[in-house]
């Protein structure tokens, strides 16, 4: 009577957790409840006049109630434990994906490794290239006052050396 009572409560938990109408229950709920009574060579008939006997009946109810509750934790105990195998078990999976991934991403090849350097050395000569090129350009656009102008600054740079040197001469003469 235990188990038959075990599985009849499971039935009533698995009915009432999900969509609740009457139609509903009475059409997936029927065909669990027959399939068990069967299991165990009995009918709906049989099992209420069962129920009612131990109703009056307390305390072998109680001892039965025990053993129906101690199987459904049971049971219960069994299913979380294979929930928390299939949960770690998918932990550990993601985690050696993203440690492998992980890897993947730190180990760069010495080859790769200097592919990227002379890829980043070579941005870096079209950068300085670029800017070369752009200069030439602004100095070919001056307007000629200003390439004149930049000239004479060049000119007077020049004497100015020229006659620093000269200066410097003429102390070096006179000391010595």
């Amino acid at each position: 009577m235990a188990n038959l009572l075990a599985e009849v409560h499971i039935i009533d938990g698995s009915l009432y957790n999900g969509f609740q109408s009457p139609d509903t229950l009475y059409k997936y709920g029927m065909g669990n409840y027959l399939a068990t009574f069967e299991k165990y060579h009995t009918d709906s008939a049989t099992f209420r006049k069962s129920m009612n006997y131990y109703a009056t009946d307390p305390d072998k109810l109680s001892t039965i109630y025990d053993q129906v509750d101690a199987k459904i934790k049971a049971l219960s105990d069994s299913v979380n434990l294979i929930q928390t195998k299939k949960r770690q078990a998918t932990l550990k999976a993601d985690s050696l994906k993203t440690d492998s991934i992980k890897k993947a991403q730190k180990k760069m090849s010495k080859a790769e490794l200097r592919a990227d350097s002379l890829k980043k050395v070579k941005e870096q000569k079209l950068k300085a290239a670029h800017i070369v090129d752009s200069l030439k350009k602004l100095q070919i656009k001056m307007p000629k006052p200003v390439q004149r102008i930049d000239s004479i600054k060049k000119a007077i740079r020049q004497k100015r050396k020229a006659h620093i040197a000269d200066s410097l001469k003429k102390v070096k003469t006179k000391t010595s």
